[in-house]
């Protein structure tokens, strides 16, 4: 399917929102039932497949070793969308990745916007960059922070994990705007786990060891840059709030940082 535009975007938003008010309407008794209510059910998810479909797919990121562009599904028009939401109710297919990709993670800096249209929860990290020490320290690791700016005003910083080396899944982390990290043990079952790894906003001492890199702002050509290059790092010092989000009903709050516990997902 093509791209869609804003226009476009929302007036599918709009159906999936009217279908959903439909099915859970306040009045219990006015809730569909039966066969009805499975059409109407279908009707949600085809629109939301739809919205899936037309993302637009982006340069996101970049390997440090090879220049192999990261292509990724990106919602530039606001926090409503689904592609947002910490517990998303229908799959992206992503294009192919490096094979040197392993993590995804990302920070959103609302500039003191009032996030009116959020709609369900949204946990975009903090307001500026940050690395996970204890992905740094796995084999061959490097990380490219790159940005996006979004229809809103919005900036999106999205900090992607690449390694030439094979990681054991256990060692990682969830992906931006996730909660847990679902992967597949070598008996080929499925296990989850929620990392709480400490977080480090001082940037320098990353970009001087080669670990950090970075894609210039604007750059569509998605170019890695290191300290190498004698460019000063766009993505130092910037201003916002250094804790974690959470964006949900027009709302937003500031959560603790991580600090390396281990978390029982079963507990509240």
């Amino acid at each position: 399917m093509a791209e869609f535009t804003k226009d476009e975007r929302d007036g599918l938003l709009e159906r999936a929102w009217a279908i959903d008010g439909q099915l859970y309407a306040k009045d219990v008794e006015a809730r569909p039932a039966g066969g009805e209510r499975s059409k109407l059910k279908e009707a949600y998810y085809q629109v939301l497949g739809e919205y899936a479909d037309r993302l637009p797919r982006i340069v996101m990121s970049a390997c440090p070793f090879s220049g192999e562009v990261l292509h990724r599904s990106f919602d530039p028009w606001g926090v409503d969308g689904p592609w947002w939401h910490k517990d998303p109710e229908v799959r992206i297919e992503e294009p192919s990745e490096p094979e040197t990709f392993w993590v995804l993670l990302g920070a959103l800096n609302l500039n003191g916007r009032v996030p009116d249209e959020a709609r369900a929860p949204v946990i975009p990290g903090p307001e500026v960059p940050f690395v996970v020490p204890k992905l740094l320290s796995l084999p061959g690791m490097v990380a490219v922070v790159s940005r996006l700016e979004m229809a809103t005003g919005d900036v999106a910083y999205p900090v992607v994990y690449y390694s030439q080396e094979e990681l054991p899944p256990t060692r990682l982390h969830q992906f931006w705007l996730r909660q847990d990290f679902w992967f597949t043990q070598k008996d080929g079952s499925s296990a989850w786990m929620i990392a709480n790894d400490v977080w480090d906003f001082d940037l320098t001492p990353w970009i001087a060891s080669g670990q950090l890199r970075w894609i210039a702002p604007g750059d569509p050509e998605g170019e890695v840059v290191g300290e190498a290059s004698g460019e000063p790092c766009p993505y130092i010092d910037l201003s916002g709030d250094r804790f974690p989000q959470v964006v949900a009903w027009g709302e937003r709050d500031l959560l603790d940082l991580p600090d390396g516990t281990m978390v029982n997902p079963y507990e509240d």
